[in-house]
Formats: C-alpha cells, sequence, structure tokens
C-alpha cells in the first residue's frame, strides 16, 4: 500500500492512506541505510495479520526542513506581525530565501493590523512579488484567505514568537 506520513512519535509513524489512519514502524533497514521516515514522506508500507504496519520504502522527496523535520512541503506560511513583535524585514527576507531555495512556495502572513496599519502600504509594496495576506484576528480580516491557502497542500506555518501562528 501507499500512503503519506502525518505523523511521527516515539518510533511510530502515523500513515494516512484511503482516508485510514495506520500505525505503522520502521524497517530496520533504514537504521542500516541511516535514513529516516519524516512527516511529509510519501511511503510504500504493510500491515500484517496482527494489523501492525511496517514502512517498507521511503518514495523520492522533492524538498526536506531539518527544523521542524518534515518533507514535500508545497508552501510556507512565513507569519510575521506588524507589532508586538515589530515587523522584521531582515528575518523576513532570510525565511523567504530559505524556503524559495528549497523550491516552496513562499504565503506571507502579516498579523495584528488591527494593532498599526502604518506599514501595511510599504509591506505591500516591498513584498508585491509575493501573496500577502493581512491578518486581524479580533476583526476577522483575513482569516478565510488563510484557510483557502491551506486546502488540498502541504503547509508549513513559521514565523518569529508572539507574531499569533
Amino acid at each position: 500500500m501507499e500512503g503519506k506520513i502525518i505523523k511521527a512519535l516515539a518510533g511510530f509513524y502515523y500513515v494516512s492512506s484511503n482516508d485510514q489512519v495506520y500505525t505503522c514502524k520502521a524497517r530496520g533497514k533504514f537504521r542500516k541505510t541511516k535514513q529516516k521516515p519524516l512527516v511529509g514522506d510519501r511511503v510504500e508500507f504493510d500491515i500484517d495479520e496482527n494489523q501492525e504496519g511496517y514502512i517498507l520504502k521511503l518514495l523520492p522527496r522533492k524538498n526536506v526542513l531539518t527544523r521542524p523535520p518534515i518533507c514535500n512541503v508545497d508552501q510556507a506560511l512565513l507569519v510575521f506581525s506588524i507589532t508586538h513583535p515589530d515587523f522584521d524585514g531582515v528575518l523576513l527576507d532570510r525565511f523567504l530565501a530559505m524556503v524559495e531555495h528549497l523550491s516552496i512556495e513562499p504565503i506571507i502572513v502579516i498579523t495584528k493590523i488591527d494593532l498599526d496599519d502604518s506599514l501595511m502600504a510599504q509591506i505591500q509594496k516591498d513584498y508585491a512579488s509575493y501573496k500577502v495576506i493581512f491578518v486581524s484576528s479580533k476583526e476577522h480580516i483575513g482569516i478565510e484567505e488563510v484557510k483557502a491557502t491551506l486546502k488540498g497542500k502541504s503547509t508549513v506555518v513559521t514565523g518569529q514568537s508572539g507574531v499569533g501562528k
């Protein structure tokens, strides 16, 4: 069978296949080859008569992130706040370079716009070649656009602490 690892915990891998989730272990051959299954991996696996699953093969990866350890990511939500903490364009640029290098589509999400909207026009101008979503959870602005962006995609969410991820 084929599936996708959606969770890894304490040596167990939870593989989604055909609208079911199977609990699997990795075969010992992965230790010998120094391969480690990651969340996001497409895998071939088998279920034995005791309903125990075993990952048999890792299918080719399109990209790998080390922190968090995941692979096959389609897009990255780069979440930054306009204030509290203050917007950090240098850090955003570093994140953009990293995800683009891995062929991951960046989507910039700017939160807390209800607290200060003075930088919105400048951010929109500076990052015009990217998809930018402005969000206020208090005023329910941009939430539906973020949800729509997530549909059908493997997404990693990253950003500073305190930005409202």
